[in-house]
């Protein structure tokens, strides 16, 4: 499979600020901003979607500028990737509507003040941000917000805590994201961030019974399927392979032995490479499950 490159992904760093200082951060102390020639190489390439990013991108004044250019180029999908920072004031919200932006994907790494302050290195903003969340389900609508949550050893044990937050604060979101921590950045240096996935599975499926309880949509990514008993469908992967033939971020992750043995192996692409150099593949139990019915359960999310 032919692997990704930075080159060929729909993000574009428009900033190398950021006002926080997460612990998890894949970023560390690179400088992702990207020249104003990448910038519009990449806006006039991807006319399905393209992300802008930071650093944080509301920290830079060219926002406005690079949404309006995309959506000058006919970019059918341009996502904000954000920590939410002053999307609690609502003409700033309206002023990237009104630019281009189609959907905001906000980081939301903890459901409570102590641990978010933890993993980001700040004070007093956890409130701010659940303000600007909600303030951008009223003014973009819930069909423009989805969240994102990485999944690390500070936050694993609360998972089904944070599950349940979210159905009683954020009802109404397209969906969440959960993702595994990727071996980059800070982690490289802090590994004891990456926690086992069979510490991680029980926490996992808790929170993913808890948001499927309450009719809360939700991928996730960099989980083998053997890992997701009964939400198999919900990985990010079966999509990609199924449904969009999509090969990013594919190539971060490849099969290991035990996988010559799964049904699964057609819809997985295996273990992320960061993970099995840390910790190897013994953890991986190949599944015996007909792959058929997850393929239908996928198509059918696709149709909700």
């Amino acid at each position: 499979m032919k692997k990704q490159t930075n080159k060929r992904e729909p993000i574009i760093c428009i900033t190398d600020l950021c006002n926080q200082k997460c612990l998890f951060c894949s970023r560390g102390n690179t400088k992702p901003k990207a020249s104003k020639k990448t910038i519009e190489e990449k806006i006039n390439f991807f006319k399905d979607s393209i992300c802008i990013e930071g650093g944080e991108p509301m920290l830079s004044r060219k926002v406005y500028k690079w949404t309006a250019y995309a959506k000058e180029k006919k970019v059918k999908d341009i996502i904000l990737v954000t920590n939410g920072f002053n999307l609690e004031k609502p003409e700033l919200v309206q002023k990237l509507l009104d630019a281009g932006i189609t959907m905001f994907n906000v980081h939301l790494p903890a459901h409570n003040e102590k641990l978010f302050n933890l993993l980001t290195g700040t004070k007093g903003n956890f409130p701010r941000r659940i303000k600007a969340i909600k303030n951008l389900i009223r003014i973009a609508g819930p069909n423009r917000v989805r969240l994102t949550m990485v999944v690390n050893s500070v936050i694993y044990k609360y998972m089904g805590e944070y599950a349940k937050f979210i159905a009683d604060n954020f009802r109404d979101i397209l969906y969440i994201e959960v993702n595994m921590i990727k071996v980059l950045g800070y982690v490289k240096e802090r590994l004891w961030l990456v926690p086992k996935l069979k510490s991680i599975k029980p926490h996992l499926l808790k929170m993913f019974k808890t948001l499927d309880k309450n009719q809360i949509k939700f991928l996730t990514d960099g989980f083998p399927l053997c890992y997701l008993n009964g939400f198999e469908h919900m990985s990010i992967d079966v999509f990609k392979l199924v449904h969009s033939k999509s090969e990013l971020y594919l190539g971060e992750k490849n099969p290991a032995p035990p996988c010559v043995k799964c049904s699964l192996r057609k819809l997985c692409p295996g273990l992320r490479t960061d993970y099995s150099n840390l910790y190897g593949y013994s953890e991986l139990k190949p599944s015996g499950k007909n792959p058929a019915p997850i393929i239908r359960q996928s198509r059918n999310q696709l149709r909700k």
